[in-house]
């Protein structure tokens, strides 16, 4: 299909579907207590907003990576199958992430995980200068063990590579993705570059409340997206 003809097609034409899908998905894998609280902590630092730009770079060119290779390969499966197949093997993670997300969300009930990011930030800021290995192993570390975001992050890429759309919908899909999977990340950044004093504010009370509420956001975020997918997947079953 000609590219320029396929964006004089209306744009909830194009994407209306594949939206639907992807949307829910992406609103959950941005609720990260733990990336905010991080990107709160490094740009209170010294070197805070250079810190943080290499932490969200490297964040943000990760999720993009996990993005393509995922896609690439979730497509590649779906093409050497019937259709029959596909539906029933997307089923199938739906399914099981469903399952998997609320046993998490059981477990985080009952046995909340270790709180790393303050140790995390610790660490790395007894660094001088502005660190940009350590903080972009600090991004490659904190980005792929965010295991609610990739979570979400995987099947939201699955429907993008059964969705058979035109190759320019599909890659608007995805930034649409990323840009709400990792908002945590740039728009601490970004609002302490465009606006320093309010976000000071502004970050500082989400901060507050991510830290104090961390555990039961996390397990409402695991357990209302468990429900969602195991739902999805047993109804396209």
């Amino acid at each position: 299909m000609n590219v320029s003809l396929v964006w004089r097609v209306p744009l909830n034409e194009l994407m209306g579907s594949l939206l639907t899908h992807v949307l829910p998905l992406a609103a959950g894998a941005a609720i990260s207590p733990t990336i905010m609280t991080l990107s709160v902590l490094i740009l209170s630092g010294p070197h805070g907003k250079a810190r943080q730009a290499v932490f969200t770079v490297v964040n943000v060119s990760l999720m993009c990576l996990l993005g393509i290779f995922g896609t690439a390969y979730m497509a590649h499966a779906a093409d050497r199958h019937k259709s029959g197949k596909v539906n029933s093997a997307s089923v199938a993670v739906d399914v099981t992430l469903g399952i998997v997300l609320l046993l998490l969300a059981i477990r985080e009930h009952y046995s909340p995980a270790k709180d790393t990011e303050h140790d995390s930030a610790d660490a790395a800021g007894k660094s001088t200068g502005i660190a940009v290995p350590k903080y972009a192993a600090l991004g490659v570390v904190m980005t792929l063990t965010n295991f609610t975001t990739l979570a979400l992050f995987a099947p939201a890429l699955k429907e993008i590579a059964i969705s058979k759309q035109p190759h320019s919908t599909e890659l608007a899909v995805g930034l649409i993705l990323v840009v709400i999977a990792t908002v945590t990340a740039w728009v601490p950044l970004l609002l302490t570059v465009l606006v320093p004093g309010p976000a000071e504010r502004i970050l500082g009370s989400i901060n507050h409340f991510t830290t104090t509420y961390k555990h039961q956001i996390v397990q409402v975020v695991m357990f209302v997206f468990g429900i969602y997918l195991l739902a999805k997947g047993l109804t396209r079953g």
